[in-house]
């Protein structure tokens, strides 16, 4: 027990900062100016009826928030996770009759991500704000996983995604999606954190994702670590090989036939056997990616080890489980046309698609955000909640609010209204609606629709879903990376907490300007797939949501310490004076996992989501995970679609 103590002193455990949701007075208090966010009292006050605007102090699982508009919506929380549950377990259909507000919309919408906002914006634009529109979301926020962390650290305000990351601008003119990324204000061109001194020569990538499988290089300098645990290339002695894919794995410890193939699998066009892209993407979606990897195309399994973190965590499970169409549809190599040493930085708003969601609300209800509609206005302009949900509005949105029950009231084919049961708080409520659109997870509609058709519900036991973590580590600078030569890192050790990390050159938005120097603050983010070769995608789902589940906030923030002091001890880390704070956002059902003919059905059958986003009655169901891979940009399709299917 004394050394595992003194273990923790010595990894900064125990370091105030990182503790009871950041409640250090200076570091808060001056977020709080900052921030629009509740002072040190208020928020070791106790809890009023809306977290986000006096956030209770953090519990033993959900761990420290951060400060700012998502101070008390970090992931999947404790709260949202037992009301969760409650849904599953049937709580709330045992809990006695609902409370009628007496509300009737024209619309109700479940889920405040970016499908349901994108939704509201459509039903708005398409009855020229004439119609009532509801949208309930069971976060203290909106947004879903379009979320973002806030840290102040040595009076620099510091931002990154909680989950939905990575976008880009589509070309003027070119269809509804251009047409909305005018109407939200959105700009075409974007400012860059430059470096604040000429000692930092270093490629920094501009999002999460650049990093990960390697093609980044050629932009981003990433690290690739290798000690005895290493699945890849194990070695004695801890090394950092730096861009192993820039000088074609000169460098990587492994036989020259491995190299060679490694190569090859990165840089060669599929063999599409003379396929147009339709026939051959369903040709890929009769197996799965290692099959194709190894079985068709030839690759050893190292070439399936190497990828298999991405698709893990991209695809949610690994690649034995995992279609070759699903693969493809992310870019991986093998089943997609390599990328090449010339391909662009990926882009990130400063908390990830989280700049969708607010531009989508403040056009929906204008001073819901303060400050004017500009785009530093909408990152930096504080949430008015008052403004979300007032009765005079036509469009209102309700968070924490827990939908338990969509039903229609009376036969569904002559029913001119759907019952919709939520709770809030210890209490049931119920609203009614001329239409609903369902914009959640499948994994939420399985158990809350009610009358669904046979054909549906088979189809959703296809839908299967893996969970993610996203882990934000506030530092005091990054000189440890610089003094390797890096911005990102790689390893290949499947017992440690993700496989990748990176500091991002942000956008300077409005006052939001982050530093771009080593010796100065910055988030360092890290990504988890929770997967398991050698199990089927729905078991894998299951085994790593419970490995996400059983796990305490302080067992995470010990493993991260240990792991970053082990990565990054050598090259001057220190772990209880460079870590200012740690923020875990854990994602149970982050990932949509597309088995093999989950895409395009089996021989003439409708595939799984064909079935669902038919909808029924009065009832549309609409998600981005409908589109296979989830994305923003799969997210608004699917709004508009279901937004716009309301109006009639």
């Amino acid at each position: 027990m004394t050394n595992s103590r003194n273990s923790d002193d010595t990894l900064g455990v125990n370091t105030p900062i990182t503790r009871k949701d950041f409640l250090n007075a200076s570091l808060l208090g001056f977020g709080a100016a900052l921030l629009h966010a509740p002072s040190p009292l208020q928020a070791m006050a106790g809890n009023a009826e809306h977290d986000a605007t006096n956030p209770p102090r953090a519990d033993s699982w959900t761990g420290p928030a951060g400060v700012g508009d998502y101070a008390s919506s970090n992931g999947n929380t404790k709260p949202v996770l037992d009301a969760a549950h409650k849904i599953r377990d049937g709580v709330y259909a045992r809990s006695g009759a609902p409370v009628d507000t007496g509300e009737t919309y024209d619309l109700v919408i479940v889920g405040g991500g970016i499908t349901g906002l994108t939704a509201a914006h459509y039903f708005a634009k398409n009855t020229n704000g004439g119609k009532r529109c509801l949208v309930l979301d069971n976060h203290p926020i909106f947004g879903g996983e379009a979320k973002q962390n806030e840290f102040v650290v040595n009076g620099t305000r510091l931002i990154a995604p909680q989950g939905s990351n990575d976008f880009g601008v589509p070309r003027a003119g070119s269809g509804w999606q251009s047409d909305l990324w005018d109407e939200l204000r959105m700009p075409r061109e974007f400012e860059w954190s430059a470096p604040d001194n000429t000692t930092n020569t270093l490629r920094v990538a501009r999002d999460n994702y650049q990093p990960m499988e390697g093609v980044g290089e050629y932009g981003v300098d990433i690290g690739y670590f290798f000690d005895q645990h290493s699945s890849i290339a194990p070695t004695k002695n801890p090394t950092w090989l730096r861009n192993i894919w820039q000088n074609d794995l000169v460098d990587l410890p492994v036989s020259d036939a491995v190299k060679q193939e490694l190569l090859k699998w990165r840089s060669t066009n599929p063999d599409t056997k003379g396929l147009a892209a339709e026939p051959f993407a369903r040709y890929l979606d009769t197996m799965t990616y290692r099959d194709y990897l190894e079985k068709v195309a030839g690759y050893g399994s190292h070439v399936t080890k190497m990828i298999e973190p991405i698709v893990g965590l991209i695809s949610g499970a690994s690649p034995d489980a995992v279609s070759a169409r699903a693969a493809q549809q992310i870019g991986m190599p093998g089943v997609s046309r390599p990328r090449g040493r010339n391909s662009g930085l990926g882009l990130s708003f400063p908390g990830g698609n989280v700049t969708y969601a607010r531009h989508l609300l403040k056009a929906l209800i204008p001073d819901a955000i303060a400050g004017e509609f500009t785009f530093g206005g909408v990152l930096n302009g504080a949430v008015n909640w008052s403004a979300l949900d007032r009765a005079s509005q036509t469009t209102r949105v309700r968070v924490g609010a827990t939908v338990s029950s969509v039903q229609h009231d009376g036969p569904i084919d002559s029913a001119q209204f759907v019952n919709i049961t939520y709770a809030k708080g210890d209490r049931l409520y119920r609203v009614r609606a001329r239409r609903v659109a369902m914009a959640t997870g499948g994994w939420v509609n399985k158990q809350v629709v009610a009358g669904m058709p046979q054909d549906m519900l088979e189809a959703y036991t296809k839908f299967v879903y893996a969970p993610a973590l996203i882990v934000n580590v506030a530092l005091t600078n990054w000189k440890f990376l610089h003094k390797l030569g890096i911005t990102a890192a790689r390893w290949f050790d499947d017992r440690g907490v993700g496989f990748v990390a990176n500091i991002r050159q942000q956008m300077q938005v409005g006052s939001y300007h982050a530093p771009n120097d080593p010796a100065s603050p910055t988030v360092l983010t890290l990504y988890m797939g929770l997967y398991a070769p050698g199990h089927s995608a729905a078991e894998q789902g299951n085994m790593g949501r419970s490995a996400l589940l059983s796990k305490s906030y302080t067992d995470y923030e010990r493993a991260i310490r240990t792991q970053l002091t082990n990565q990054f001890a050598s090259a001057g880390f220190n772990a209880k004076r460079d870590i200012a704070g740690i923020i875990l956002n854990r994602w149970g059902h982050a990932r949509l996992v597309q088995p093999p003919g989950w895409y395009f059905g089996v021989g003439s059958s409708l595939s799984p989501r064909e079935i669902v986003a038919k909808g029924f009655g009065r009832i549309a169901i609409g998600h981005s995970e409908l589109n296979g891979h989830q994305s923003a940009t799969g997210a608004m399709t699917q709004g508009k679609r279901i937004g716009e299917g309301g109006v009639g």
